[in-house]
């Protein structure tokens, strides 16, 4: 049984807890809805959407507005099931929005919870915390390749790559993870530790095309799950797309939210 709690921090992770200025994050958080915004223009996330029937008009111009002042675009809007109203996904449709099938992106995600200790990885993998800037480097240009990151995004990032290496090393944005098989960095995820929220956030699971099918993944996961222990948070949570489910399943997470993920072309 999956604690309720955890049931809906995975539903929507970007509404709980502190988020602090050193992060790169800025969150507007509403009554009405989540609207989280990344380093980068299109890292813009709208999410636990709480409307009435007549305000559905409203918060997207609103949110249109609040995107546009922060110079962020390809808004993609997260509706799960305990979005109301129940038919939000039609209404949002009815104003222009369109399920997320750009190249690379998904219509629709599963939040994933696992409380029981996923199996030890096999030979040949090493994953682990990144311990150096050259670690963070290699985990950057491996999650470049792995999501087919734009040349745009690519160089916005690497510009602040000292930067973000530095809110990582202090704790003030996610823990990033490399993995090498045989020696060679092949694979990255990250994962969010705070100490508010009831479990650990694994985002950012990304495996070289050439070493797939391999045990990457898996010790990926697995190192996070030992930092989790360790931090007194045994419990994982994870927007699983078509490929990450299976492999979550095989290690125990459990389904907890169907998640339609519409893209709003008005804030392009």
């Amino acid at each position: 049984m999956i604690p309720e709690d955890v049931r809906r921090f995975a539903e929507a992770p970007g509404a709980w807890g502190e988020i602090s200025a050193e992060s790169g994050l800025t969150r507007i958080l509403t009554d009405r809805y989540c609207l989280l915004l990344g380093p980068v223009p299109s890292f813009t996330s709208v999410s636990r959407l709480r409307l009435e029937p007549e305000e559905v008009a409203e918060v997207l111009a609103e949110v249109r507005e609040r995107v546009a002042e922060q110079r962020h675009r390809d808004a993609i809007w997260w509706v799960g099931p305990s979005a109301t109203p129940s038919d939000l996904v039609d209404r949002l449709c009815a104003h222009g929005l369109a399920p997320d099938e750009r190249p690379n992106s998904e219509p629709h995600a599963t939040s994933m919870a696992l409380l029981t200790e996923p199996a030890a990885t096999g030979g040949g993998v090493e994953a682990r915390r990144v311990a150096s800037l050259e670690d963070f480097r290699a985990a950057a240009e491996i999650a470049s390749t792995a999501f087919h990151e734009s040349e745009d995004d690519r160089a916005a990032l690497a510009e602040m790559l000292e930067e973000s290496y530095e809110r990582e090393r202090t704790g003030d944005s996610p823990r990033t993870y490399l993995a090498l098989l045989d020696g060679r960095p092949v694979g990255t995820g990250r994962a969010l530790f705070a100490a508010e929220s009831p479990a650990v956030l694994m985002i950012g699971g990304g495996v070289l095309p050439e070493a797939r099918g391999r045990g990457v993944y898996r010790a990926l996961v697995r190192a996070r799950w030992d930092d989790a222990v360790a931090a007194g948070t045994p419990a994982l949570v994870s927007h699983a797309g078509s490929m990450s489910r299976p492999i979550l399943e095989r290690l125990g997470f459990q389904a907890v939210a169907e998640q339609e993920i519409l893209l709003y072309p008005a804030t392009r």
